[in-house]
């Protein structure tokens, strides 16, 4: 038993002393490697499972409530099985675990007891919010011993994004985290949702990820009105004649045709689209060959096109991605997630020493904006699943 779990049982026992039997149940953060910003136009992203996790401690009572308890934060909150219902006001705090339980049943009768335990950074862009409402979703459906489909498992994750927090996302998040494997990453068409794995030579490759500590929400951010910019871009494609049902579906050629045509605004937002689409395809492709290098190369074009194309990074992004690289061993380095804030991601060569990068990019930060960025290696993992107490 990990540290996590063997603190978080602990928590929940004392907690709610008065709780029936307990089972746990983990959901892993994600990375993506490329494909940034397109699952909602159609596009292909490479993500994968990460070795840092919500847990989550459940368990029946006899209250006919909703009891939640976060040991990350301290936090605890309690609401009627009614969640939305008659009046009830659902704390920000619990929004998605409410949301998720909402969906799996609107008319529960038992009450649940929730702990959770978290070793994701949160606003680091590294899904946070997708496992919590994850590990909730396949926690409740266990706990009631229904069927899980991890398709239909995802779309409902996607649903409490869009339904109960207000984000527009698109599916990659939910899928990764649910689908996830061990040493592999995931290249996934998010217009019929399927996909292959990709197997990652970690005696080769690692990925490092660094936090900037400027924490985003897609919520309150601009992610919203990227997704309404892209939509428009869309529907003037169209407009012109396009035979598309995404913005990634046009081809690069395509798109320099037509590009002309639209406003600076949405021009931008489609280059971005389609450019990156075809950059997930080539590093899929690179990668499978062996070419470390030409698939380091596309994270750095992804990361200009983000900067420029799509505006979401910020300095410090830009400036991590900068330091990384002609630092040794590093292949590419590209701004990771929703943008406004959160993480770099770098490839970097096995061999090099992770400590010494580490070492460099934390001083070079520190002398910049005067506190040390969190970094960490990430081991690509496994995705949902329950663990034993």
């Amino acid at each position: 038993m990990n540290d996590h779990l063997k603190r978080l049982i602990e928590r929940h026992g004392s907690v709610f002393p008065d709780t029936g039997p307990v089972r746990v149940f983990f959901c892993p953060g994600r990375m993506n490697l490329i494909g940034e910003h397109v699952d909602y136009n159609g596009g292909h992203v490479l993500p994968a499972a990460i070795d840092r996790a919500v847990y989550l401690c459940m368990s029946r009572n006899a209250l006919k409530r909703f009891r939640f308890n976060d040991a990350s934060f301290d936090a605890s909150g309690d609401l009627p099985l009614s969640l939305f219902g008659a009046g009830a006001v659902v704390p920000k705090v619990w929004l998605y675990p409410a949301g998720a339980l909402a969906l799996v049943r609107s008319d529960w009768d038992e009450g649940l007891d929730l702990s959770f335990l978290s070793s994701i950074p949160p606003g680091a862009g590294v899904s946070s919010s997708a496992a919590v409402t994850t590990v909730t979703l396949y926690g409740a459906l266990s706990m009631l011993g229904l069927p899980i489909n991890t398709v239909e498992l995802a779309k409902l994750g996607q649903r409490v994004e869009r339904e109960y927090a207000g984000v527009a996302c698109g599916i990659m998040d939910q899928f990764a985290v649910i689908h996830g494997r061990k040493d592999s990453a995931m290249l996934l068409d998010t217009r019929d949702l399927s996909f292959e794995y990709l197997t990652i030579d970690s005696s080769r490759i690692h990925f490092v990820l660094v936090n900037s500590g400027v924490k985003h929400s897609l919520r309150e951010s601009g992610y919203n009105d990227r997704r309404r910019e892209c939509e428009s871009a869309l529907a003037l494609l169209r407009g012109m004649g396009a035979g598309i049902d995404h913005l990634c579906e046009l081809g690069p050629a395509e798109y320099e045709r037509m590009a002309p045509e639209l406003p600076a605004v949405e021009r931008k937002r489609a280059r971005h689209a389609v450019t990156e689409n075809a950059r997930a395809l080539d590093f899929h492709r690179l990668m499978r060959s062996g070419d470390n290098a030409g698939a380091g190369a596309l994270l750095y074009a992804s990361h200009a096109s983000l900067r420029d194309d799509f505006e979401v990074s910020i300095d410090e992004l830009d400036r991590l991605v900068e330091w990384a690289a002609p630092l040794p061993g590093v292949f590419g380095s590209r701004m990771m997630g929703g943008g406004f804030g959160g993480c770099t991601i770098t490839m970097l060569e096995a061999g090099a020493a992770a400590g010494e990068f580490a070492r460099e990019i934390g001083a070079r930060f520190q002398s910049a904006y005067g506190g040390p960025p969190q970094v960490f290696e990430c081991t690509i993992g496994e995705g949902v699943g329950e663990l034993a107490p």
